[in-house]
């Protein structure tokens, strides 16, 4: 079994972004983040990022426990 990570991020009802990731470290590289954004993220410490633009974008982090991965087993 293996833990897998779903990133959504929307401004409003939109949805900007939608995607899996083996790890913290690519969710980084893909989201211009630093590792520590994207531990607090996951965590639920978002909140203390500025909220002062008009336009923030709300990012979830949530952990998927699979041992199936796009219809294949992990090794």
């Amino acid at each position: 079994m293996r833990l897998r990570y779903q990133v959504i991020v929307k401004v409003g009802d939109n949805l900007l972004h939608q995607k899996e990731y083996k790890c913290y470290k690519e969710i980084c590289e893909d989201l211009c983040l630093s590792y520590q954004q994207v531990a607090d993220i996951a965590v639920g410490r978002s909140k203390q990022f500025n909220k002062t633009f008009k336009y923030s974008p709300q990012i979830d982090i949530n952990k998927i426990s699979t041992t199936y991965y796009n219809g294949q087993e992990e090794e």
